[in-house]
């Protein structure tokens, strides 16, 4: 009998829908208790995370929002990506088959009512694709494409990049883990009546570029977040970045400079809880002629958010939308506490 990996995930699925709708309800009678003060609903903070992109420092959809001066948050953000592209041309193979867990911990201080200083560190591991069966079902469910997820079977480990004459720039097709890219960012609102805020990114290369933990170098990137609202219950928000990519031995004519855009929509339906649809997109991450490397990238995320008292959760489906320019799928799950 052929063993199905599919049950756990899918009873987790059914029961996380429950499990918010029961805080939402206890959270309506105390909204007022939000150490997190902020009339504007952030994004979802997804962001790209294929093999090759989460080398280097593509930051996720920041938004406008600050702490106060003094106040703290901290979150753990679990991610689940499933990667599924082989192409490959004269010159060049690329082979992206398998998962990275990621378990993302965080802390934002407010140095100022309008100055917040963030840092994160995360843990990843690299894996065989369990969660194969699972996409599967769910793209021929919805009739959606499947890409190069046909070329091989389920639940295989390779993610690899080969150059002209069989040199290989990585390639790895055992399981992998560890620390990754320490990261930090600087955000500044402006002092004015006016939802703009600027983001500093800086990441150091703190994970083993051998194992495809980071890039061996140091990132610097800029981004712009604006948001506003249509209503008391309609919301939106716009990001967009450029970023300075350290030399990686990785990625062969890869890119001095990638340019990041984003934008969202957030409906909240009632206090407690917002629904989330966003567009995230990014420029090319090299001058290869194959679409994970060479080409910009399009994915969508759809989500919701539910505030408890100090408490809030994010639950995400990131999904590619310009086929195998990014991860296939990203599960994503956060708890934050504002204090």
């Amino acid at each position: 009998m052929q063993r199905t990996k599919t049950g756990p995930l899918y009873c987790s699925l059914m029961i996380i829908p429950t499990l918010l709708t029961s805080f939402a309800a206890h959270a309506e009678q105390d909204v007022s208790a939000q150490a997190y003060s902020s009339s504007l609903v952030e994004p979802i903070p997804s962001r790209f995370s294929s093999p090759a992109e989460d080398l280097f420092n593509i930051p996720a959809f920041s938004g406008a929002q600050v702490l106060k001066e003094g106040q703290s948050r901290y979150s753990l953000q679990a991610e689940i990506t499933s990667n599924a592209v082989v192409m490959n041309n004269a010159d060049e193979t690329v082979r992206f088959d398998g998962e990275t867990w990621r378990l993302i911990p965080q802390w934002q201080f407010g140095l100022s009512d309008n100055l917040n200083f963030t840092v994160s560190l995360p843990l990843k591991r690299h894996s065989t694709g369990e969660l194969d069966s699972f996409i599967d079902d769910f793209h021929n469910a919805f009739n959606l494409r499947d890409g190069s997820r046909d070329d091989f079977e389920n639940d295989q480990l390779v993610y690899g990049y080969v150059t002209t004459g069989n040199q290989s720039d990585f390639l790895i097709t055992d399981s992998k883990e560890g620390i990754g890219d320490l990261t930090t960012k600087l955000s500044y609102m402006n002092p004015f009546d006016l939802p703009f805020t600027a983001h500093l990114h800086i990441k150091a290369p703190t994970g083993d570029e051998d194992d495809l933990m980071g890039s061996g170098g140091w990132d610097f990137g800029l981004t712009a977040s604006y948001q506003d609202g249509f209503s008391d219950q309609l919301f939106w928000a716009v990001e967009a970045g450029g970023h300075r990519l350290g030399e990686s031995d990785q990625i062969r004519d890869q890119e001095d400079w990638l340019a990041t855009a984003n934008a969202g929509i957030f409906w909240k339906v009632i206090t407690p809880i917002t629904l989330k649809l966003q567009l995230e997109s990014r420029s090319a991450l090299s001058a290869s002629e194959l679409e994970p490397l060479g080409d910009p990238a399009l994915q969508l995320t759809t989500g919701l958010t539910v505030k408890f008292r100090h408490h809030q959760f994010d639950a995400a489906l990131i999904e590619d939308i310009k086929t195998d320019s990014t991860s296939d799928a990203t599960f994503l799950l956060r708890w934050a506490r504002s204090i």
